[in-house]
């Protein structure tokens, strides 16, 4: 086949990028049989992928994306004689000239508005039900989301797969003490610290990691650091005056973005990683924290239970008192983190890009096969 991905979200930052990232490079490393035309919307990213045919559509602000989505998206899918377009971000065409594989990470945009932007809101109240309706298959990042899409959208079973996420193979590779150091030196880290990981937005539920850290210095009285990675997203400021009425100023180090290249060097020094966000499709940042072999503390709800399995602590993410007690277990117990450390790193290696790739071939035959039988090879999975 001709298969066309939608690379779009390699603009972007977090998990939607890392996803196509990983899954665009696995892909391209296994699979030997069928040819790739790969879509981005701006020509910085051309020459990533030389094994594939590149072409650029522009659209990266809402209106702009609808057009490109909705006009540009399948008109060059027709132009090209493709057959089958994956759209890794929750969003298709209306109307596309082949079979199309959506992958939706989640129905956080829907289930609950509030923590998006208003723009946001309006975007994927538009874009969700489309994807989920007129799409061929439904590809999610755990049964948590499958189960959320077959309810919400009352899909037959067949069409939705649960596909686990891979992570950067880098994480698994020794590092020297002296290259950690100068990532340390650049971000004026100290040692050793706690972590955290991810967008600061309400949704991360930074709120109850800070409280928890209060808590635990003045039970404690540690001289440990909190390092929060990540850019600021929006709705961040009351965050701040909290740390500000806490005292905390100096103990919470803030480094913005970190580049993928160096952020397993920040996960190495990190004494425990702690991730309480309230609801996630699946939850990157604690599977690299254990890859990197870092005892991890997150939420015992959506899909996060899926990742950790047993080899992490999962709590109540709004349960301050009870995260400061972990924290402190972990701290004063060197037998449980060195318990916690060989069960993240067993954990994570089940999971890897290349099972993630050959997964969604396995999709994609489904799709395209199903397009077949229904005599419709050339027009997108009716609702």
């Amino acid at each position: 086949m001709k298969i066309a991905i939608d690379a779009s979200t390699l603009s972007t930052q977090g998990g939607p990028r890392t996803y196509v990232l990983g899954l665009l490079e696995a892909l391209l490393r296994i699979d030997t049989v069928n040819s790739y035309l790969i879509f981005y919307n701006d020509p910085v990213h051309l020459g990533r992928f030389p094994q594939a045919r590149e072409i650029v559509l522009p659209g990266k602000k809402p209106l702009a994306r609808l057009w490109r989505e909705h006009l540009l998206l399948p008109r060059a899918c027709r132009n090209e004689a493709v057959d089958l377009l994956h759209c890794p971000k929750s969003a298709i065409p209306y109307h596309a000239p082949c079979p199309v594989v959506v992958t939706l990470h989640d129905l956080i945009p829907l289930k609950h508005p509030e923590t998006e932007t208003f723009a946001a809101r309006l975007y994927w109240r538009l874009q969700i039900p489309i994807a989920a309706r007129r799409s061929t298959c439904i590809i999610t990042d755990s049964e948590h989301a499958r189960q959320e899409i077959l309810a919400d959208f009352n899909c037959p079973e067949e069409k939705v797969r649960a596909i686990m996420l891979g992570f950067d193979a880098a994480m698994l590779q020794p590092r020297t003490a002296p290259e950690t150091d100068a990532i340390l030196l650049k971000y004026r880290l100290p040692t050793e610290y706690l972590l955290y990981v991810g967008t600061i937005q309400p949704r991360k539920n930074l709120a109850t990691v800070i409280e928890a850290f209060y808590r635990l210095k003045q039970r404690t009285h540690s001289d440990i650091k909190l390092v929060v990675v990540g850019r600021k997203g929006w709705l961040y400021e009351q965050l701040f005056v909290r740390i500000k009425e806490l005292g905390l100023e100096t103990e919470i180090i803030f480094t913005g973005f970190v580049s993928d290249a160096e952020l397993p060097f920040i996960y190495d020094r990190a004494r425990v990683f702690i991730y309480l966000s309230l609801f996630e499709g699946f939850g990157l940042p604690p599977l690299e924290a254990m890859a990197c072999g870092v005892p991890v503390i997150t939420s015992n709800t959506t899909s996060l239970p899926e990742v950790v399995g047993d080899a992490g602590i999962t709590l109540v993410p709004t349960d301050s008192d009870g995260v400061a007690a972990a924290l402190a277990q972990i701290l004063n117990g060197q037998e449980l983190a060195s318990r916690m450390t060989k069960a993240g790193r067993d954990r994570a290696r089940l999971f890897s890009w290349d099972a993630a790739a050959r997964e969604t071939l396995e999709v994609y035959a489904e799709a395209a096969g199903a397009a077949d039988r229904h005599g419709d090879r050339k027009t997108v999975g009716k609702p």
